[in-house]
């Protein structure tokens, strides 16, 4: 599984496809090493087009063996060259309009009348790439215009995304990507700088948006928001999101998608598992038809069990802080009363803020009664989601101890 981290770093490398950005630009064959990255990787189809400034790359990972491992191909899309007037223009006329064919006009710095814009052009590299390795888990991934275009390509052929500082490419989306997304939620990510005015452009109609908050201060110059650099990552690749009060939903949001790359990567070998029984022979047989079925069931309630403690965490979390409030509440409470009346007793005290409805029970004791039945509820879901992920993976066991030769092929 391709880390968020290589993500970032591959989204940098993309810009060097371009060869009017740097003397040596990145070509097939090439091999990305990084410090910083998990593992290298192999640049095995670029494109740098000249008519409108495209540029990407389809990169597969290298193994410990330095083989080539095409079980996931990632397609990176570069950003604006800002010294490059096309991609200026694709910023103008597509981002910014919806146009995906781009205007030749004597304003615009190019010849003729209208050409295919950087949109058209990607959906086509795209086609090339799922031709080419059609058993291939293929995802994507960018950098501001690079990330738009990297959210397009996914929701049009329904792959995963994982970029930075997109601006939303809902203006260009057909009615089939739309609705494939409203199926699929968590699919796309797109981490958005709460402060960048221009990776925050065109709303978050893709639903990919995690809007962090980044604690950078304040900066004259708005383009620092918009860095690639911005972003930190822990050891294991991750995202890192300052635990601050405005990023609590992020993440929640963060911890939601990363159940869904697990669902989704599980889907996947299933597929391969479900190509391997077919090239056996005779088909599939009715077995492995069920453990097959029986698998995507549990893929499916183990990413809801892993989405729903996601959630459910940090609604834990805002009940106890609740019940942590009230309990200080009441104690400031008796406290400014007890300087108040400091010649009343403990109990007369305690009596006259019985008299405005001011006791420990009301302020305490049934808000956190209140407080605890929810958090039992909560956990008790739980419980129900865990006890039917284990039925399914019962019900898979005993059908592969019912059946030897299934169990053989599982191996």
């Amino acid at each position: 599984m391709i880390t968020e981290q290589d993500n970032r770093i591959l989204s940098d490398m993309a810009y060097n496809v371009d060869r009017k950005k740097v003397d040596v630009p990145l070509k097939k064959g090439n091999i990305i090493k990084n410090k910083n990255l998990s593992q290298n990787y192999k640049v095995v189809k670029v494109e740098d087009n000249s008519e409108n400034g495209m540029q990407a790359m389809a990169v597969a990972s290298i193994d410990k063996n330095g083989k080539v491992d095409t079980t996931e191909v990632v397609i990176a899309y570069a950003g604006t060259n800002f010294s490059d007037a096309k991609d200026r223009a694709t910023d103008f006329q597509t981002v910014i309009q919806g146009n995906k064919k781009l205007d030749l006009s004597p304003m615009h710095p190019f010849k003729g009348s209208k050409i295919d814009g950087q949109a058209i052009s990607a959906q086509k590299f795209a086609a090339e790439v799922k031709k080419d390795y059609s058993n291939s888990m293929i995802t994507t991934t960018g950098h501001s215009l690079g990330e738009y275009l990297a959210l397009m390509i996914a929701a049009e052929n329904k792959w995963r995304n994982v970029g930075f500082n997109g601006p939303d490419p809902s203006n260009v989306l057909s009615d089939k990507a739309k609705k494939w997304i409203k199926e699929n939620p968590g699919m796309l990510v797109n981490y958005r700088n709460r402060a960048d005015g221009f990776g925050n452009f065109g709303g978050d109609g893709t639903g990919a948006e995690i809007k962090v908050s980044m604690e950078m201060g304040t900066h004259l110059n708005p383009i620092d928001y918009h860095q690639l650099s911005n972003w930190t990552f822990d050891k294991d690749g991750k995202l890192k999101i300052p635990n601050n009060e405005y990023n609590q939903e992020a993440i929640v949001q963060q911890a939601e998608r990363y159940a869904m790359t697990e669902y989704i990567d599980k889907l996947y070998d299933l597929e391969i598992m479900q190509k391997k029984f077919q090239a056996s022979g005779g088909g599939i047989s009715t077995n492995e038809q069920i453990y097959l079925d029986d698998s995507r069931a549990l893929a499916v309630v183990e990413t809801a069990v892993a989405e729903f403690k996601a959630v459910t965490a940090h609604v834990i979390k805002v009940y106890q802080d609740g019940m942590d409030k009230v309990e200080k509440i009441w104690k400031k409470t008796l406290q400014e009363a007890r300087q108040v009346g400091d010649m009343l007793t403990e109990s007369e005290i305690l009596a006259e803020l019985e008299g405005v409805d001011c006791t420990e029970k009301k302020l305490v004791i049934e808000p956190c009664e209140a407080y605890q039945k929810k958090i039992n509820k909560v956990k008790k879901m739980s419980t129900k989601f865990d006890d039917l992920a284990n039925e399914i993976k019962q019900s898979i066991e005993a059908l592969k101890q019912k059946d030897h030769e299934l169990a053989q092929q599982l191996g």
